[in-house]
C-alpha cells in the first residue's frame, strides 16, 4: 500500500495523498521491533518467509526504498538500509570458500524466498554509496540458488526450482516457479557479473522453452509440467514469466528470447478476445492473478518495444478495471473476484497484490505511459532491461 500511496502522490501531485503516505510510514515504523540482529517487522514465530521480497522483511524495506527514490527521503533510505543491513546479519551462511553461500529459510523462490529477497538486495545495493555489501549478499544467495536447483542432464542444459512451502511441488511462473527464480539470477549474475548466476538462468529459461505451448504464433505454459491448466496472471502466466525473457534478449541479443516473449503477450491478448469487443468477466482484477498485473506487464512491454498496441491493450484492459470498479463513498473499490489464492470472490482487499492498491496502482502505469522515463517506482523484480554496466561476458 505505502508503494502505491507514494506513487500515486508522486504522479497526481496530491498533497492528501501524500500525507496519508506520511501516515502509513509512521504506522510501518510504529509496527516493527528490534531483535539481536536489527530491524524487523516479521513475527518472532514465522520460521518460512520471514525475509521475504512479498510476505517479510525485504518486502517493508523495498517500500521504504521506494518512498527514498520517489521523495528524495534520506530518512527512509536509512531505514532500509537497515532492514539490509538486519536481513545479512539473520542469513544462514555456508559454503567453500567459507560463508560464500546464503539465505534466510528453505523457500527459494520470489513470493516467500530466497529469490526475491536477493533482489531488494540488488535494488538497496545500487541506491546507496557503501552498497557492495549488499551486492556481495545478493552473490551469495544466487550461489544458494544455483545449489538448490535440479539440472537435468540434456542438451542444452535445463535446470528448475521446487517451491517448499508447496510440499517441494514444481512450479513454471514467476510467484513461486522457475521463472522467477532465474530471473533473480539473471539479475544478479548481471549486476554483479557473475557466469554461474547468469548461465543457471539461462538454464532455467531452456526449461521453460521446453514446457512451452505454441500454437502459432500464441505462446503459454501450464501452470506446472504435468498440468494441464494455464493461467494469464502475472503469477503463474506471461505477465511473469516474459519478464525473464524480455531481460535476456536486452541482456544478450538473442532473438529466440524476445520471440517467446511477445508469443506469450499474444497469448495474453487472445485471452481478452477481439479488439473491438469488452473483455469477458472472467478475470480477477489483482495485480498478482489478474488483469492490474497484465496491465503493468503490458506497460513495460510497450517501453521495452516501442510498439503501441501493447499500450493499446494496456488501455483497453484499464478500461476493463474501470468498469469493474465499485463506488464506495467518494471512492471505488474492487471485489477480489476468482483467483488463485481462494480469496473470497466478494471481499475488498486493500494490498498490492490482491486489493484496491494493485488496480490504482496499474492505472497508474497506463497514466504515465506516454511519459519519459517511467515516473512509477516498482517493486524489485520489474526490471526487463540490464541496470546500467550489465553485461553477460562478466566473470566473477
Amino acid at each position: 500500500m505505502l508503494i502505491f500511496l507514494e506513487n500515486a502522490a508522486k504522479v497526481l501531485g496530491d498533497a492528501h495523498v501524500a500525507a496519508l503516505a506520511d501516515r502509513t510510514t509512521n504506522g510501518l515504523l510504529a509496527a516493527g521491533r528490534k531483535d539481536e540482529h536489527g530491524r524487523t517487522w516479521a513475527d518472532p514465530k514465522m520460521r518460512e518467509g520471514a525475509a521475504a521480497l512479498y510476505v517479510g522483511d525485504a518486502g517493508v524495506g523495498a517500500a521504504f526504498l521506494a518512498r527514498s527514490r520517489l521523495r528524495g527521503d534520506a530518512a527512509a533510505l536509512k531505514v532500509a538500509t537497515e532492514v539490509g543491513d538486519a536481513l545479512l546479519a539473520r542469513a544462514q551462511r555456508s559454503g567453500d570458500p567459507p560463508k560464500d553461500s546464503l539465505c534466510w529459510d528453505k523457500q527459494v523462490e520470489v513470493i516467500y524466498g530466497t529469490a526475491g529477497t536477493a533482489l531488494f538486495l540488488l535494488e538497496l545495493a545500487a541506491a546507496v554509496p557503501d552498497g557492495a555489501r549488499f551486492r556481495d549478499g545478493a552473490l551469495a544467495a544466487g550461489r544458494h540458488l544455483i545449489a538448490s536447483s535440479t539440472r537435468e542432464d540434456k542438451e542444452p542444459a535445463r535446470r528448475y526450482w521446487r517451491w517448499a512451502l508447496a510440499g517441494n511441488a514444481t512450479y513454471t511462473g514467476f510467484s513461486h516457479g522457475t521463472a522467477g527464480v532465474a530471473y533473480a539470477l539473471l539479475r544478479i549474475g548481471l549486476e554483479c557479473k557473475d557466469d554461474a548466476c547468469v548461465q543457471a538462468a539461462k538454464d532455467g529459461a531452456e526449461w521453460l522453452l521446453a514446457l512451452a505451448v505454441r500454437d502459432g504464433d500464441l505462446v503459454h505454459w501450464p501452470v506446472a509440467p504435468k498440468s494441464s491448466t494455464s493461467m494469464g496472471g502475472w503469477c503463474h502466466g506471461p505477465p511473469g514469466t516474459a519478464r525473464l525473457f524480455l531481460l535476456l534478449h536486452a541482456a544478450t541479443r538473442e532473438q529466440r528470447y524476445l520471440d517467446m516473449a511477445l508469443a506469450s503477450a499474444n497469448w495474453v491478448m487472445a485471452q481478452a478476445g477481439p479488439a473491438d469487443a469488452k473483455i469477458p468477466p472472467a478475470f480477477p482484477p489483482s495485480f498478482c492473478c489478474g488483469v492490474a498485473g497484465a496491465i503493468d506487464f503490458f506497460c513495460d512491454l510497450q517501453r521495452a518495444t516501442g510498439d503501441a498496441q501493447y499500450g493499446v491493450f494496456a488501455g483497453r484492459a484499464a478500461d476493463y478495471l474501470l468498469a469493474k470498479a465499485e463506488a464506495d463513498g467518494d471512492g471505488i473499490r474492487w471485489a477480489n473476484g476468482v483467483n488463485d489464492q481462494k480469496a473470497a470472490a466478494h471481499q475488498h482487499n486493500l494490498d498490492l497484490m490482491l486489493g484496491a492498491s494493485g488496480e490504482a496502482f496499474a492505472l497508474l502505469r497506463v497514466l504515465t505511459l506516454g511519459q519519459a522515463p517511467d515516473p512509477v517506482v516498482g517493486l524489485p523484480d520489474r526490471r526487463i532491461a540490464p541496470a546500467a554496466g550489465g553485461t553477460t561476458g562478466a566473470t566473477r
